[in-house]
């Protein structure tokens, strides 16, 4: 269920995306000040465009998807440091390494056990 709904996510992002960059621009930074009388800041009032309605039904449903994924819990539960050091404790190795003559451990092949041997 997580991974469904955080794959729809990701999919709508990417929707979000390409329909804002598809839009036209509301006009030049005259209109930001006022040089237009008929216009708003933000451009005609009252002019939805197929891609404005699907910017607001996208943003809705990308808001709508991150408050359900924030309280959907994943399959796995706990830290992945606590799984991380469960998984080192299973793969250890049972015997300590061997020691070499001066009584510390090294690792085979190193210059230490060549020179005791």
């Amino acid at each position: 269920m997580y991974y469904a709904l955080l794959t729809l996510f990701v999919i709508v992002a990417l929707l979000l995306i390409v329909v804002t960059i598809l839009q036209k621009g509301r006009g030049d930074v005259g209109a930001a000040f006022g040089a237009s009388m008929g216009q708003s800041i933000f451009g005609a009032g009252g002019v939805d465009t197929v891609l404005t309605k699907a910017t607001y039904w996208l943003g809705g449903i990308f808001l709508a998807l991150a408050l359900i994924l924030s309280l959907v819990p994943k399959e796995e539960k706990g830290s992945i440091l606590e799984k991380e050091a469960t998984d080192e404790v299973k793969t250890a190795p049972a015997k300590p390494p061997a020691e070499s003559e001066k009584g510390g451990t090294s690792p085979s092949g190193t210059p230490t056990q060549e020179k005791a041997q």
